[in-house]
């Protein structure tokens, strides 16, 4: 679930529910890993609703 701060973006991890900040300046398809497990990820959008999401990228 993505949660709008003053000037940040925060997304959930989906191995470790941490929530992982974001600048807002990334590109869906971009690869963030989490800060706290080291998971790759794969940032995505739905298609319905266009929120933003990570996925896993093993």
């Amino acid at each position: 679930m993505a949660l709008k701060g003053a000037m940040k973006l925060y997304l959930t991890c989906p191995m470790c529910d941490a929530d992982i900040p974001v600048s807002g300046d990334e590109k869906v398809g971009s690869e963030i890993y989490c800060p706290y497990c080291q998971t790759p990820l794969k940032l995505r959008k739905t298609k319905d609703t266009e929120e933003l999401y990570l996925q896993e990228d093993f």
